[in-house]
């Protein structure tokens, strides 16, 4: 098995932990309780995670050997022009009380544990390695599940996935790059995804994606 496999196997594992984790946590939930996304409570959260397994399903139907047209950096830094629709999306699911994150994942969990991580799926921002594919996950998955109140722990596998993919988009401007990796891996991901603040030397560069 090349390095490659090895290292897209555990991605997909890292990011079915990350789901059963908060799979686990839904139902000691408060839907009714903000969230930490502004405008959100843990019911959208719950909405929006909602829809990924469902999502990927589709995705995973569209595998082909085809080579991506779309790398990591391309479909994370492309997040910001889905944002509007997400939003109104996961509004109108939490109002229609669609929150059966557990459901879903177990209908996708076959079909992902067959799939061939070096296959090429159709998302929706374009083709992509569905091995990058499912680091976007990790990050949605980790990210989304600090946004609940109270926080989802997550998975320190997938946190670093989440983290290293993160990276990728500062690859291009080395001195970012460094002053990213000398920070705890949480703390990049909340400044990398807009939750707090960055520091004055990086607030040129973020949030890479919101």
């Amino acid at each position: 098995m090349s390095i490659h496999e090895v290292d897209a196997d555990i991605v997909r594992s890292a990011l079915r932990r990350q789901w059963i984790r908060i799979a686990n946590a839904v139902p000691g939930l408060d839907l009714e309780r903000p969230s930490r996304i502004s405008g959100w409570r843990n019911a959208e959260v719950l909405a929006h995670l909602s829809v990924q397994p469902r999502l990927l399903m589709r995705f995973l139907d569209s595998a082909t050997e085809a080579e991506p047209t779309m790398r990591l950096r391309d479909n994370l830094t492309g997040t910001h022009n889905l944002s509007a629709g997400i939003d109104h999306a996961a509004r109108k699911s939490a109002e229609a009380g669609q929150l059966d994150f557990a459901d879903q994942i177990n209908m996708v969990d076959t079909a992902l544990l067959r799939a061939d991580m070096s296959a090429t799926v159709t998302t929706l921002q374009g083709p992509i390695r569905l091995s990058d594919y499912l680091r976007t996950r990790c990050i949605e998955a980790v990210v989304h599940g600090q946004d609940f109140q109270p926080p989802v722990s997550p998975d320190s596998t997938a946190q670093q996935i989440a983290a290293n993919a993160l990276l990728t988009v500062l690859a291009p401007n080395p001195t970012d790059l460094a002053i990213a990796r000398s920070l705890p891996q949480a703390t990049f991901i909340d400044i990398a995804t807009g939750r707090i603040a960055p520091p004055p030397e990086l607030s040129h560069a973020m949030p890479l994606m919101r």
